[in-house]
């Protein structure tokens, strides 16, 4: 996952929130929170130029899973889901906020583009866990009142415990290490690990840990036959074809536009390492982002 810039908000959404959120405040008092009829009224936001806009700002990857997506099969995802947040653990007893977060469904700043399989139930879904001691933004009164939705769309009181993309930088919360390192290089397994609370919790929401055999299969095929050609010319002294072949690698894997490039770069710092690049003159990789 790496960061996401989404840049400024299509006036087709803007115009949407005008009539609909209206449109949802209504349904909300006459059928209350949890209603079929208040999850129905919760649609408009994601037409093309929104999608499209999003698509385009993430690189065509989706926002979770870093894999390049389908535009057409994959959806436009809520970052706070529009009905109803699952708190609870997998397995666990299910702990669902069912008035959250209805009134951000046409909020700019919570739409990310998604595959499908990373929007599905057995992923991210509605499942949206908060720091321990975070209490979960007020709910609307009832009736709402003029002006009292206003003070909701300021989130800055929660503590998700979820990464957001668009907010966070991903690498200062996941890390990509090895296993099985005693086997050949390329038998080297990869997992995902939390280095804080938010970045385990991110991983356990989104099972980030499936994403290995992808991994594996692209860092075999997209960069350890060009990590080799760098070592070969440093084995034989041509450092200045060893540094040249090095960028065209990092140019190639750590692109915005390249999938998985997070993990890619976990990997090349550990097949590199910075003593390592220090002693034959190499760059040190830059933190693949998209913002």
């Amino acid at each position: 996952m790496i960061r996401i810039r989404r840049g400024a908000e299509p006036p087709v959404l803007a115009k949407a929130r005008k009539t609909r959120l209206p449109a949802a405040v209504r349904t909300y008092h006459q059928h209350g929170v949890s209603s079929r009829e208040l999850y129905a009224s919760l649609k408009g936001y994601n037409p093309p130029v929104v999608k499209e806009t999003l698509f385009r700002a993430q690189h065509e990857k989706c926002a979770w899973c870093e894999l390049r997506a389908h535009y057409s099969s994959s959806p436009v995802e809520h970052y706070r889901p529009k009905a109803g947040a699952d708190r609870h653990d997998r397995g666990a007893l299910a702990q669902t906020d069912g008035g959250h977060y209805w009134w951000l469904t046409w909020t700019w700043e919570n739409l990310l583009f998604s595959c499908p399989r990373c929007n599905d139930a057995a992923h991210k879904a509605n499942f949206f866990p908060l720091a321990p001691g975070s209490s979960p933004l007020t709910l609307p009164a009832h009736p709402i009142t003029d002006g009292a939705l206003t003070p909701l769309f300021d989130t800055t009181a929660e503590q998700p415990l979820l990464l957001d993309p668009a907010v966070d930088d991903p690498l200062d919360h996941i890390v990509w290490r090895p296993l099985q390192t005693a086997l050949a290089r390329p038998l080297w397994r990869w997992m995902p690990y939390g280095i804080t609370p938010r970045g385990a919790a991110t991983i356990w929401v989104l099972k980030l840990a499936e994403l290995a055999d992808r991994l594996e299969h692209h860092l075999k095929i997209a960069v350890l036959p060009s990590l080799e050609e760098v070592e070969g010319h440093i084995a034989a002294g041509r450092l200045p074809e060893a540094r040249t072949r090095w960028l065209a690698l990092l140019d190639n894997v750590l692109a915005p536009s390249s999938e998985l490039a997070a993990a890619t770069w976990c990997v090349l710092e550990v097949w590199m390492p910075a003593a390592e690049r220090a002693k034959h003159g190499l760059r040190a990789p830059v933190r693949p982002t998209g913002a």
